[in-house]
């Protein structure tokens, strides 16, 4: 080995680590992107078939449609989660019944107890007359609705503080007497 070549024998070391360190922080942070476009459009997904299921199913079928809006519609409870994001779970999913030529929120205990009798008070011009379905994401427990915060998987010295949208998805009642549907 000749001596001149020994001064700059780590010069490559030093150059792939600084270059790496960019290309990696490049390549994380586009996959970080592609993960919050997916939460997003989860989020989105996740709202409209539940509220789709709950105003088709009706009343009872809230479990179902809140494990089929984070595509699990097998599972029991609400521990079912978003394939891939975590924080996207069935007790995220606020499913809310609406009455009302405004879009009034019904609370859970004055719901009527079927289809039938949800059909005779549209008809009869009584309280409640449930008329459509709202399914959001709400961090659960909370009341009035608060944003689901989103988990980054982590670009080391970046803190992120996301949330996801609430994405309120609002459907016409079909399968629980509304009437006209």
């Amino acid at each position: 080995m000749r001596p001149g070549n020994r001064k700059h024998s780590g010069a490559a070391t030093v150059e792939f680590a600084l270059v790496s360190a960019v290309l990696l922080t490049l390549v994380f942070g586009t996959m970080e992107l592609g993960r919050i476009f997916l939460a997003w459009n989860a989020a989105l997904e996740t709202t409209r078939r539940a509220a789709r299921d709950a105003a088709v199913m009706g009343f009872d079928a809230l479990p179902y449609a809140r494990n089929d809006g984070v595509l699990h519609p097998e599972a029991s409870g609400d521990s079912a989660a978003f394939p891939a994001l975590g924080e996207l779970t069935a007790a995220a999913v606020s499913i809310r019944f609406m009455s009302g030529p405004f879009g009034a929120l019904t609370p859970p205990a004055s719901l009527p107890g079927s289809a039938a009798q949800n059909l005779a008070n549209c008809t009869q011009g009584l309280s409640p007359c449930v008329t459509a379905v709202q399914a959001s994401l709400c961090l659960p427990g909370s009341d009035p609705c608060e944003p689901l915060p989103y988990l980054p998987l982590g670009i080391p010295g970046l803190p992120l503080t996301l949330y996801l949208p609430l994405s309120p998805a609002t459907v016409p009642l079909e399968g629980a007497g509304a009437a006209g549907g």
